[in-house]
């Protein structure tokens, strides 16, 4: 049986999992119960559960706050009542304030900090019993902001950092428990954050323009990397942040050199080849 919460399911990468990690259960013959949260009512929840009950999966919605630190431990009773255990927990829900340092408002600090990484701990405290007799795992999504500065995500990022981190500690002290704890970081993903910038083929293009894969990522592709994670073939994987990320954090001097690179690449690809012994070409 396949045992699932996942926070911040109701649109994008978060229905995503949610439908992916659904049918494998199915396709190894197991039958999943799936709980899915966002933090009010609306179609896109309510479809979510339709979608998942359509394709043979046990599903319900529950509402809330995480950044009230009192909801992830009822989340997690309701779920766990719901689904009779947990065999995972995937922590989807996040969110950023926009704003250049100088200007962050110690209660957007605090808010970015609550729901991204804050609310991780809580749900594994919460959780901690019934994935130990699970032999369980968490997840966490996290985002290629914990390792590349990017401009006006001046908390977002530190915070995602911050639950990488998490991340590390809680495999570390809950392995003896028969816990696994990781992370999955997208880098620029067609999401519900991203829907506005890159709204058109265009935008799109332009934005995956500096990405080594020269595009951007699919919430399905996120899905299928987080689905492995808590699936059956991950289960000496424990303690990791996997980049998702087209290769994005590696790009270097090419993204300074945004729609020049490739013909940077061309013009120096031939001066830079390796000569042989004699000096020549």
């Amino acid at each position: 049986m396949t045992r699932v919460l996942v926070t911040g399911g109701s649109r994008g990468i978060g229905r995503s999992i949610c439908l992916r990690i659904a049918r494998d259960a199915l396709a190894r013959g197991e039958q999943p119960k799936m709980v899915v949260t966002a933090t009010g009512a609306s179609p896109d929840l309510d479809a979510v559960v339709q979608e998942l009950v359509a394709i043979g999966a046990a599903a319900h919605a529950i509402t809330g706050d995480l950044n009230d630190p009192s909801f992830p431990a009822r989340l997690v009773e309701q779920a766990i009542d719901f689904c009779g255990g947990l065999d995972a927990v995937v922590h989807n829900a996040g969110g950023a304030i926009a704003s250049p340092l100088i200007k962050v408002k110690l209660e957007d600090w605090e808010t970015v900090f609550a729901v991204n990484s804050r609310a991780f701990l809580l749900l594994g405290q919460a959780a901690h019993k019934a994935l130990r007799d699970s032999r369980g795992v968490l997840c966490a999504i996290g985002s290629s902001a914990a390792e590349t500065v990017q401009p006006y995500l001046g908390v977002y990022g530190p915070a995602k950092a911050a639950l990488a981190m998490l991340v590390y500690q809680m495999a570390y002290e809950w392995g003896r428990h028969g816990i696994r704890v990781n992370c999955v970081s997208p880098g620029l993903t067609l999401s519900r954050s991203t829907e506005t910038a890159l709204a058109s083929e265009e935008d799109r293009q332009q934005a995956g323009s500096h990405i080594p894969l020269r595009r951007v990522a699919t919430p399905e592709e996120i899905a299928g990397v987080v689905a492995f994670v808590v699936g059956p073939d991950g289960a000496y994987l424990t303690g990791e942040n996997i980049n998702v990320d087209g290769g994005l954090r590696h790009t270097g001097t090419e993204a300074m050199l945004n729609d020049r690179s490739d013909a940077w690449a061309a013009h120096d690809a031939d001066r830079m080849r390796p000569r042989d012994e004699e000096g020549g070409r």
